[in-house]
């Protein structure tokens, strides 16, 4: 029972995202106009905080509440373009609802990530460290950023927390533990390195991690509607992007943080506010590690554990991605071999009859908490009080935190293989 109203309560999040999301944007919409003695505070959900004179900005506790109406924002975006895709592909029943459920999710992805690109990519080549990541340490700790690289790191940050929250609010699939971890770390990083002042260096990361991010859900839609050569195609200049983009330039940055930071940026603690040297070791709290993340006029300190600590993290995304990338791997291989992804599969026949199964059981889940009787499969009739079948546990199940294993490489093919 726990694990139905478990599914339950996710089916209902899944389905008012759209009216939740935009009652609350449009409520803190109404208020901000007919409420002036509030807008102080309202409109740090739509401004940038903490302008300067000279046009640029720089970090604040308000920054969390312009995060946090982006994330509402975004998870009214997502809901929106996922539900008039579904509509729209559902109407046209090119294929089954799973599919195009998950055809519209990677709709979404492909129109974030390529419009994220773009815009990273457009700060990148303008910027001082473009093709040069020892330019990326020489400015620290400077206090201003530009206004268009803080409302884009800004609006990154609060895309990864929506889809942190996404993957925990919806139905959990195979590769939930991994996408978790990579979400939360993803974040974390995020903040450490705005806390930080390293917001250059997060604009090159998330730069080389959306070039790919965009690839796979344009492959993934091309398998959704049975283009299998542009699928194959598509797919590998996605396994060719991500191998140069993921572990080329990636590694390479890496080594810049090991190698150059400690020869550009000396190991010294500075004023938060004023970013003049602190030589009085007296005025350096034994906490002050923390205070960027507290108070952006702290002190701010560079030495061999942030930089380990920095590094660490970045090594730990690169391990995720080693992993996923021999699970790639081990599809496109299958590919040449014509083999087909579908072949290391249970059978399109069996996906498609799993399908079936999973919405008659999301049903008769619905059904049982109303108290109304369900029709299985055969025709017979179940009574509402009846234990749920043998499968429908193990189905649950199945969305558990995992460890790579073959049963996330097949689902992996079923998402990125094109003859599945």
């Amino acid at each position: 029972m726990a694990v139905q109203k478990g599914q339950l309560f996710a089916n209902w999040t899944t389905r008012k995202q759209i009216v939740v999301s935009w009652s609350l944007i449009l409520s803190v919409t109404i208020i901000h106009s007919l409420v002036p003695l509030v807008r102080s505070y309202t409109r740090l959900f739509y401004e940038l905080p903490y302008a300067q004179a000279n046009g640029q900005y720089i970090q604040g506790s308000d920054d969390a509440l312009f995060v946090l109406g982006w994330l509402v924002l975004m998870t009214a975006i997502r809901a929106t373009i996922i539900g008039c895709v579904y509509e729209f592909v559902t109407r046209l029943r090119v294929m089954s609802r799973k599919a195009s459920m998950r055809f519209a999710e990677q709709a979404f992805l492909l129109t974030y990530d390529f419009t994220s690109f773009s815009m990273g990519m457009n700060i990148l080549v303008n910027s001082s460290y473009w093709l040069n990541f020892e330019e990326l340490w020489s400015t620290w700790p400077s206090r201003e950023i530009s206004g268009e690289l803080k409302w884009y790191y800004l609006v990154q940050l609060a895309f990864w927390l929506q889809q942190l929250l996404a993957i925990n609010l919806e139905k959990r699939r195979k590769d939930f533990g991994q996408m978790f971890l990579h979400h939360c770390v993803t974040s974390f990083l995020m903040y450490v390195a705005y806390a930080y002042r390293w917001t250059n260096v997060g604009n090159v990361i998330l730069c080389i991690m959306d070039v790919v991010d965009f690839l796979l859900p344009l492959a993934k839609m091309l398998k959704y509607l049975h283009f299998e050569a542009a699928c194959n195609t598509m797919f590998g200049i996605f396994l060719t992007t991500w191998l140069v983009a993921r572990h080329g330039i990636y590694v390479k940055l890496c080594w810049s943080i090991y190698r150059d930071v400690p020869r550009v940026m000396p190991f010294a603690c500075y004023s938060g506010e004023t970013m003049e040297l602190e030589t009085d070791p007296s005025k350096l709290s034994r906490w002050r590690y923390f205070d960027p993340f507290f108070d952006q006029k702290g002190t701010i300190c560079l030495d061999r554990n942030v930089k380990s600590i920095f590094l660490g993290l970045l090594l730990m995304l690169q391990v995720l991605s080693i992993v996923w990338f021999g699970m790639i791997i081990k599809v496109a291989l299958s590919m040449l071999n014509g083999e087909g992804a579908s072949d290391t599969r249970s059978g399109d026949e069996d996906e498609g009859g799993e399908d079936e199964e999973e919405e008659e059981e999301e049903e008769e889940c619905e059904a049982r908490s109303n108290g109304k009787p369900t029709q299985s499969a055969n025709g017979k009739a179940k009574a509402s009080g009846s234990e749920a079948p043998s499968r429908q546990t193990g189905l649950f199940q199945r969305g558990g935190i995992r460890v790579p294993g073959s049963r996330d490489r097949k689902e992996l093919i079923g998402r990125v293989g094109c003859n599945g």
